[in-house]
């Protein structure tokens, strides 16, 4: 009895030991799409990607996290010529803090900061942007809308609908000028990172009294951004 219940432990302990390695196998159904990694993969699969964690070696080599076929989350990606990434990555690319390590004969040279979509952006965080003060507000918002452009347009409403009690609207900013197309107003032709100070005063929904709003804010990332406020 002893014998038969050794034996049926080891055979359970074993199959959890090939179920868990299956989980890790090399899985040609799942997918690296970042093709400098599309070779072979083992590692966490959801649909048919690589996702969780896992290791990808194609030309390059990566281990870490991933989602969705691509690095993300926190990684150690290894180039052709032995450079090599340790840190967060995002959609695939370097995204965060890390650090980049490159062998030369000397010894290895480290580079230790962070990263925005693989370019290097120094040894301290720089928000994309930051408020410095706000007054007399329900809520504001400072959304980026793509990486391309250099305007900043601005949105003022009440009640989430344009706001029609606005007077005496100022922008002060540092770099730019100043435009209004339609209902569209804004600072244009900017040399980023952006100083802007919102002011005016706006009547209240009922229209019974007024009151003063102010947002102050620094944009540091390059693009085209919306600035709303709504009260």
């Amino acid at each position: 009895m002893k014998t038969k219940k050794g034996t049926l432990t080891g055979l359970f302990a074993g199959i959890l030991l090939f179920s868990g390695v299956n989980a890790f196998a090399q899985d040609s159904d799942c997918k690296v799409t970042l093709p400098s990694l599309a070779g072979s993969y083992s590692g966490q699969c959801k649909n048919g990607l690589a996702s969780g964690k896992g290791v990808a070696q194609g030309t390059d080599r990566y281990e870490g996290q991933f989602s969705k076929g691509v690095p993300e989350g926190k990684g150690t990606y290894t180039w052709a010529n032995g450079t090599v990434y340790k840190g967060q990555f995002q959609s695939g690319l370097m995204e965060g803090k890390g650090e980049m390590i490159y062998s030369t004969t000397r010894g290895d040279s480290v580079v230790t900061g962070y990263w925005k979509k693989d370019k290097y952006i120094g040894s301290e965080f720089i928000p994309p942007y930051v408020v410095t003060r706000n007054m007399g507000m329900l809520s504001y918002s400072l959304r980026k809308v793509n990486d391309t452009g250099n305007e900043v347009i601005i949105k003022l409403l009440i009640g989430g609908q344009i706001n029609t009690g606005v007077r005496g609207l100022s922008l002060a900013f540092n770099s730019g000028s100043q435009f209004k197309s339609g209902s569209k107003e804004g600072i244009q032709n900017i040399n980023f990172p952006l100083d802007l100070k919102i002011q005016y005063t706006t009547l209240n929904k009922i229209r019974t009294s007024s009151y003063e709003v102010a947002l102050e804010c620094v944009i540091n990332d390059p693009g085209k951004w919306e600035v709303t406020i709504n009260n």
